[in-house]
């Protein structure tokens, strides 16, 4: 594959994290564990890479590495990994007996606080025994295999990962059948080759960066639609809360699953969205910790959440294609309902509100900072930012089945890291008649995620209840 200069929005999502972390996305996936497995009763390890590897064909960037360039001149380059193995990536792990919740959980931890070797490719698969018949969560009765994909920021955000990830399952079960997969490493080019690629890519950048700001500026409507933001004042400060301070390198992670139908019936109710739904019972959990915590509940501390919205075009290929919006969450509303309804107006009220013309440009600050002073700079900002609180991710999935040849699976939870001073993030993706949640934190700022998770649970029934 041809090398490529980051982004200027991946190169800033690699700048984002502090020194010794990284900014990773993925999921906490779960199948059924028998198909999986070969007559003496073991997972198919060498099986399963196989197959992980042959579908690599339609991820090129999975085979790829991040190459710096002279002197840290411009952007590193993706280039193909000339020493990839597939077992560097696709790796296997067994539960201490008795496995189960407890041990997965230390496990996740574990992997969400270690960060990818970034002289490779920046992903991997960790295929998971032991989980028993009950982490799986809902109605599933089964003995589950737990498998984690893991990939830094960098490579795509969400709705990419997603779609990438289910390039390796199938819409209906299907005997595994060992498939050829022959595959040759592009010679890497020169470290001078590579930066005058880059900075070729860079300055292409900055030209058409020019030219859309020239266009912004000689054009009435966009003059005034600034005007109308600017004129809107500095965005308000996020309040001062528990779950919010600077970020360490020690991750924790708890999942659940909430039910889609019951999301939908109060969807339709209110006449909000499923998002705002989502929204709605996070706010009930963080009402309920802040409660168990015996702090004051006022509308003058409500949380500020950001908002990811992936673009159309997402999962077009890998990569970051997305914008942020962030809403204040009506934590001392007391109606439940109540609180739906007055996200979806605020919610509303954003999407309608006139758009900055100069927001589409804010990673194009990456093109005009040399990539040390990113470094330097970014994760320091973040460190101090005070606009937010949390972030909620809600990505749309699946609602057919998926197999792992003839496995399928049970359920998946997503994780985003946490970053900054955001020390906690929930992540929502819709799978079947399911909402798989998965609640990132650190747990030296945000304590305990399975309590939050507890909460959440608790805020769904409040929720689902005032309608039965």
């Amino acid at each position: 594959m041809t090398p490529e200069a980051l982004t200027a929005e991946d190169a800033a999502l690699l700048s984002a994290a502090a020194p010794g972390t990284q900014l990773q996305i993925g999921a906490l996936c779960f199948f059924e564990a028998e198909p999986l497995k070969d007559r003496r009763g073991r997972l198919r390890v060498a099986a399963l890479r196989s197959h992980a590897e042959a579908r690599l064909g339609a991820l090129p960037r999975f085979r790829q590495r991040i190459a710096p360039v002279l002197a840290d001149l411009a952007p590193p380059v993706w280039v193909d990994d000339t020493d990839f193995d597939i077992a560097r990536h696709a790796k296997h792990h067994r539960l201490p007996p008795p496995g189960g919740t407890e041990a997965l959980r230390q496990l996740m931890g574990r992997l969400l606080s270690e960060p990818m070797d970034l002289a490779h490719p920046l992903w991997d698969l960790h295929l998971i025994e032991g989980v028993g018949s009950e982490v799986a969560g809902g109605e599933h009765q089964t003995e589950a295999v737990a498998v984690v994909i893991r990939a830094h920021h960098v490579m795509a955000d969400g709705l990419a990962l997603h779609a990438a990830a289910t390039l390796l399952l199938d819409p209906a079960p299907r005997r595994y059948r060992s498939r050829p997969h022959q595959w040759s490493p592009d010679e890497t080019p020169g470290v001078i080759d590579l930066t005058a690629r880059s900075l070729a890519e860079r300055t292409r950048r900055q030209a058409d960066l020019a030219i859309d700001l020239t266009r912004t500026f000689t054009d009435p409507r966009q003059i005034a639609s600034l005007a109308r933001s600017l004129g809107s004042g500095l965005p308000p400060t996020a309040p001062k809360l528990p779950f919010t301070g600077p970020v360490g390198r020690r991750r924790a992670f708890a999942w659940g699953s909430l039910p889609l139908a019951d999301i939908v019936a109060v969807k339709e109710a209110c006449g909000a969205t499923v998002n705002d739904v989502v929204l709605a019972i996070v706010t009930g959990a963080l009402r309920r910790r802040m409660e168990a915590g015996g702090r004051c509940i006022s509308a003058r501390a409500e949380p500020r959440a950001l908002i990811p919205i992936g673009s159309p075009d997402s999962t077009a290929a890998l990569g970051n294609r997305f914008s942020i919006t962030n809403v204040l969450l009506p934590m001392a509303v007391d109606d439940p309902l109540e609180r739906v309804r007055l996200i979806h107006s605020r919610m509303h009220e954003h999407a309608s509100s006139p758009a900055n013309p100069l927001t589409p440009h804010l990673f194009a600050i990456a093109d005009f900072v040399p990539p040390p002073v990113l470094r330097a700079v970014v994760p320091r900002l973040l460190a101090r930012q005070p606009l937010v609180n949390l972030a909620v991710s809600n990505i749309p999935g699946s609602r057919q089945p998926l197999y792992l040849w003839e496995s399928r699976l049970l359920g998946l939870h997503p994780f985003i890291d946490v970053v900054g001073n955001v020390a906690l993030i929930v992540g929502v993706l819709s799978y079947g008649d399911e909402l798989g949640v998965g609640i990132t934190v650190d747990p030296d700022v945000a304590g305990d995620p399975s309590r939050i998770a507890t909460e959440l649970r608790a805020s769904a029934s409040e929720l689902f209840e005032v309608l039965r």
